[in-house]
């Protein structure tokens, strides 16, 4: 849910051809959203959204770029009104407002093309429960800018929370969560 892993991606985002010792330049961040796929019982899987609440990096040169992205609890959304209600209720939001990934490392593959694939290193911290995550993704570079992806699964029982449940377990939202983290960083639009 995070949300979880946009930090990463938003330090990502800010560099010219991820190369080791590569400069970072800064560029503001235009979009920037994190969605969560999750599959239910009974029911038809569903995807959800939330807008990043804060992105902050640090670092001139890529392997020591660091750097913090969050989102509020509040602010997913699923589409449906009562589903947002238990989402939050079963995050416990009004106790742990916030799903926060803290970038430590960058470690950037072979790029190919203007597409470069890395490996985000941190901390991520969902319902006060932090873990040290690794995460996949990609850097897309543009004239104007850069795009960054990242797409991670989540089960929400190692932090400790306890998958929705309605009508005495028929339906059920199953453990594991796909994040996927998107941001789009530059001056003017491509």
């Amino acid at each position: 849910m995070t949300s979880s892993a946009c930090t990463a991606l938003a330090v990502m985002c800010l560099v010219a051809p991820p190369v080791a010792g590569q400069t970072v330049a800064p560029a503001p961040l235009r979009h920037g959203e994190v969605s969560f796929a999750m599959a239910a019982t009974t029911v038809n899987d569903f995807v959800g959204h939330a807008p990043l609440a804060r992105v902050e990096f640090s670092g001139t040169e890529l392997a020591s770029v660091t750097g913090v992205v969050e989102v509020r609890v509040a602010e997913m959304r699923t589409g449906i009104g009562l589903r947002d209600t238990h989402l939050r209720k079963a995050m416990r939001a009004d106790s742990f407002p916030t799903i926060r990934f803290e970038l430590t490392g960058v470690a950037p593959g072979d790029p190919h093309g203007d597409t470069t694939s890395v490996a985000f290193s941190g901390n991520l911290t969902i319902h006060g429960v932090t873990k040290a995550v690794r995460v996949p993704g990609t850097v897309v570079l543009h004239a104007s800018g850069a795009e960054v992806t990242a797409s991670f699964p989540v089960d929400m029982r190692e932090y400790g929370i306890a998958p929705p449940s309605r009508f005495f377990g028929v339906v059920r939202v199953r453990p594991v969560t796909q994040i996927t983290a998107h941001l789009e960083f530059g001056n003017q639009e491509d």
